[in-house]
């Protein structure tokens, strides 16, 4: 009679099979954890900026929409001016965007002509870090407005594009200035609130230089904003408990946001002055 013996040589491959077997196991349950983790993450961020809206705030937003470029239209051709309102609106939907992902809720989308845009927030502002993401929003989705529209003339040569461009740039850039009603004053408020004294240094030479009542108007909201900010951080001190970390980041991004905005406006208008 013969026999069966297993061979010794076959055990070690089986358990390295088996072995091989419970780390591809492991490693697609982890694979799955990260993956759950980031969808979660990606689904938070998918928001309606517009929820809450209704046929008031819709016909608020519209009609001010068409104000602005009849406004605009008496001193500029009108597809510059739709393709500057286009821009001066994704500004405000990437407001819009942050404020809604950080669960507050939206009030009003209103555009003022020859001043800009604003959208109004039903909630309070937790901390001066959701407030200075909530400002870096706009200017970050009117840039990305505004290089589309500068690719676009890459394409096709039509100098309307060139324009929109342009325009865009300098509207985001100027919305950078650190001064408390423009989203540069929000931004600054995470990261030191000394760059106001800057801001307010410019509008008064601005002031000075050009008096009208529109800046001076401009002046005396930007005195009391900051009046109202440092009532707040007296009466709500953990309102601007930044942590080092979260101010470096909102730092970079505004410094590099700020050199690339000037770096693209002095390259558009160098192109636009190789048109003429």
């Amino acid at each position: 009679m013969t026999s069966i013996s297993t061979s010794p040589s076959k055990r070690p491959l089986s358990k390295a099979f088996s072995a091989f077997v419970l780390l591809v196991g492991l490693a697609l349950l982890k694979i799955k954890a990260v993956a759950i983790f980031f969808i979660e993450k990606i689904r938070l961020l998918v928001v309606n900026p517009f929820e809450g809206f209704g046929a008031l705030q819709f016909a608020i937003a519209g009609g001010s929409i068409a104000l602005t470029i009849a406004a605009y239209a008496m001193k500029w051709p009108v597809s510059v001016v739709i393709g500057f309102v286009v821009v001066t609106l994704i500004h405000e939907i990437g407001h819009a965007f942050v404020i809604r992902a950080k669960g507050l809720r939206t009030g009003f989308m209103v555009f003022i002509p020859f001043i800009g845009g604003a959208v109004t927030i039903k909630d309070q502002v937790r901390t001066a870090y959701d407030d200075a993401q909530i400002g870096l929003a706009g200017p970050v989705a009117g840039t990305f407005a505004a290089l589309i529209a500068l690719q676009v003339y890459k394409w096709t040569g039509h100098p309307v594009y060139l324009l929109t461009a342009f325009f865009g740039f300098v509207l985001n850039l100027i919305n950078l200035i650190p001064i408390g009603m423009l989203d540069g004053g929000r931004i600054s408020g995470a990261v030191t609130k000394w760059m106001w004294v800057f801001g307010g240094g410019l509008l008064i030479y601005k002031v000075v230089k050009q008096p009208n009542p529109l800046m001076l108007l401009i002046l005396v909201l930007v005195a009391f904003q900051v009046y109202a900010s440092i009532v707040r951080e007296k009466d709500d001190k953990s309102f601007y408990d930044v942590t080092l970390g979260q101010r470096a980041g909102i730092a970079a991004a505004y410094f590099i946001l700020v050199v690339f905005l000037g770096h693209q406006t002095y390259l558009a208008l160098t192109r636009l002055s190789l048109l003429k």
